[in-house]
């Protein structure tokens, strides 16, 4: 079993959800200046989108084992129309119940033996979320979700790497 974890893992494996679940139309694994960039274009992504926004960790441990937590943030985002308030809150809502699924996916996978370096490393307690409103020309509106993974984090070193050290 791999339980081994960097961004590239973790990326696929949200665009595989994405790719999945019926309620997602597109996903964007951009920063957030490159998701700017991209959304303000005239043809930009439609219906409902999930967006990496950011991907961060902390090393923790001792001398026996380290770990790595790392704090993932993906978002659900919907047009709405400039100044419709009460759609707005209503496409909130329903990004928000989006992402809930796909939280609940996750917790899922986690509990599936076969699924590597999810496997018992996510828990539902370091689940955060919060409204977005994003600037751009398509008045995108939804909710981010973010969620940590703590996994191990070897700390080894391959002297062959370095030229100046000997073994």
């Amino acid at each position: 079993m791999d339980n081994s974890l960097d961004y590239h893992k973790v990326k696929r494996y949200l665009q595989a959800k994405a790719d999945a679940y019926s309620k997602v139309d597109t996903f964007l694994g951009f920063n957030e200046q490159e998701l700017h960039i991209e959304l303000n274009k005239k043809c930009g992504p439609e219906g409902v989108l999930m967006v990496l926004f950011k991907y961060e960790g902390q090393l923790n441990g001792n001398n026996q084992r380290t770990l790595a937590g790392r704090v993932i943030h993906f978002a659900i985002l919907k047009d709405v129309k400039k100044d419709d308030f009460d759609m707005e809150s209503q496409v909130i809502g329903e990004c928000e119940n989006i992402g809930f699924s796909i939280v609940s996916r996750i917790y899922y996978d986690s509990r599936r033996e076969d699924s590597e370096w999810l496997y018992k490393n996510f828990d539902q307690n370091t689940v955060e979320f919060n409204e977005i409103r994003l600037k751009s020309s398509r008045g995108l509106v939804g909710m981010e979700f973010s969620f940590t993974l703590k996994t191990p984090q070897p700390l080894t070193l391959n002297i062959d790497d370095w030229s100046d050290l000997d073994e």
